[in-house]
């Protein structure tokens, strides 16, 4: 055990000779001139240029701290953008950009009413940038001794700061050394809060889908009944196009195209009728013909077809 101790120590002690060793070689390589004093050491580093060069050639990977961050004082912390108050800030350290990275998003919602006239309303979410610095007239979440409001950043011509609310009901705040201050972030975004309709409204809107549907139907009741007098004017299914842009623009049809597809394969026709409509059929005759995009009363003079104008032209009279 004793001759097993002794080896450790000594092994141990060899590599801390050799790390000594090459610690000393390495400063050696990093430095132009070394000497001794009686009291003091003193040696002259490389030049910036320099010292790269000496990384690149040990193929050393680095990253240069070249992003400065602020260290604020007591009365501001971290987050007052640069130019407010620049006595307040006691130093900077510097930090790669790759360590300092985007700011980060969070959504705050918002309360009260002074940034109305910037349509931000009670339960607004604002999507704030944590950290950002804040320009002159974009609007910030602020935090003033220890009570948050979002107001807009501004600088007047004294260089005063102040944050100005966008409701003439209020006054704009002016920022001082005696606050305790901090721009938590700049806002980036507003998701508006979603109102809840009443009862009465919602009624009103179903008793007039109800009656659009009911019309629909009457409309639907008077095309089957054109398609049957006037069957021998459809060439094919895609003839139904016509069909569908009559009761769309003559006849206040609001439905999609394929409610309407779905509406004409039900209809009640001859067995001996054999251009029926068939689902999607519609929607690709619509996709190849672009006149049919607009009111029918354009399609002549953008290149529908002659049975298509006198298909249309005949139901539009009987539907």
């Amino acid at each position: 055990m004793n001759g097993l101790f002794i080896m450790f120590i000594v092994v141990t002690a060899l590599m801390w000779a050799f790390q000594w060793l090459l610690t000393i070689k390495v400063f050696k390589q990093m430095t132009k001139k070394f000497k001794t004093k009686k009291h003091s050491i003193e040696f002259d580093v490389l030049s910036p240029e320099e010292a790269l060069a000496w990384l690149d050639s040990k193929g050393i990977k680095y990253e240069i701290c070249d992003t400065p961050i602020p260290i604020m004082g007591n009365k501001a912390s971290c987050g007052v953008p640069k130019d407010i108050g620049d006595e307040m800030i006691e130093g900077y350290f510097y930090l790669p950009k790759s360590v300092v990275g985007l700011h980060p998003l969070v959504d705050i919602p918002a309360q009260g009413d002074s940034m109305i006239d910037a349509d931000i309303h009670d339960g607004d979410l604002l999507q704030l940038e944590i950290g950002a610095i804040a320009s002159d007239g974009e609007i910030v979440l602020a935090e003033i001794d220890h009570e948050y409001t979002a107001k807009v950043f501004f600088t007047d011509d004294q260089k005063r700061h102040w944050l100005c609310p966008k409701n003439k009901s209020y006054r704009a705040i002016l920022l001082t050394e005696e606050m305790n201050v901090r721009i938590t972030g700049v806002v980036r975004n507003i998701v508006k809060k979603a109102v809840r309709q009443s009862y009465s409204e919602c009624m009103a809107i179903v008793r007039q889908t109800l009656e659009s549907r009911r019309q629909d139907g009457d409309v639907f009741s008077r095309l089957a009944k054109a398609v049957q007098e006037g069957c021998h004017l459809f060439w094919a299914a895609s003839a139904w196009a016509v069909a569908y842009g009559v009761v769309r623009d003559c006849c206040g049809y609001e439905g999609c195209v394929s409610d309407f597809e779905r509406r004409a394969i039900d209809m009640l026709l001859p067995e001996s009728f054999d251009h029926g409509c068939s689902v999607g059929k519609v929607q690709r005759t619509i996709s190849n013909h672009p006149y049919m995009r607009l009111h029918i009363d354009r399609w002549k003079e953008n290149g529908a077809s002659a049975r298509e104008v006198v298909l249309m032209e005949y139901l539009k009279r009987n539907i």
